[in-house]
């Protein structure tokens, strides 16, 4: 976990409530050093001050989303703006803070939050890509016996459910609307069985 701020005392609080939620923290006070550390070492999440000394934590972002698109990102500033807020979550971030924080455990929260959520749709990337693998195996051997036509299109019309419904769960998790998808997995896993 990178934490980026330019203001010691809030780096020192952040730094003690997100260890106490079980994160490794590493802290940067400029935007130099935050660069430094994005080059060196990998992070799951970085939560970036929007105005740093040395530039704009949004660079740090966009920075982060070429060299780790799986890292989240969430964004805290105590100058909050329409078009700052729009720009940040264009660029990827999860959440947009605002300071002072009310109290630090909204930070844990929203924090593991963002982490969770970036664990179930990796998860479910990599799913799709065994999914895909298995298609395209299944494929040649169906090029190789055309009797075997007919069973996989059964099988690539199931492929298809279960991607779209993939698909429909990872949008939900984007918007974080998960509500009921629950139910139609199962009843999707009972119809394919």
């Amino acid at each position: 976990m990178l934490v980026v701020d330019d203001e010691a005392i809030v780096l020192d609080v952040l730094k003690v409530a997100l260890k106490k939620a079980g994160f490794a923290v590493f802290t940067a006070a400029r935007l130099v050093e935050g660069t430094a550390m994005i080059h060196n070492q990998r992070f799951s999440c970085a939560l970036i001050d929007k105005n740093l000394p040395d530039g704009s934590g949004l660079d740090l972002i966009r920075l982060i989303r070429q060299r780790q698109p799986d890292c989240t990102c969430l964004v805290m500033t105590a100058y909050p703006n329409a078009d700052s807020i729009l720009e940040a979550l264009k660029l990827g971030a999860v959440d947009y803070l605002e300071k002072p924080f009310p109290h630090v455990s909204i930070i844990q929260e929203k924090v593991k939050a963002a982490v969770d959520r970036q664990r179930r749709l990796a998860s479910l990337s990599s799913r799709v890509a065994e999914m895909n693998a298995l298609k395209e195996a299944a494929e040649a051997v169906v090029a190789e016996e055309p009797g075997l036509q007919s069973k996989y299109d059964a099988l690539n019309f199931r492929h298809q459910r279960v991607l779209a419904l993939l698909r429909e769960v990872k949008t939900g998790l984007d918007q974080n609307t998960t509500k009921g998808l629950s139910d139609r997995v199962s009843a999707l896993l009972n119809d394919l069985k």
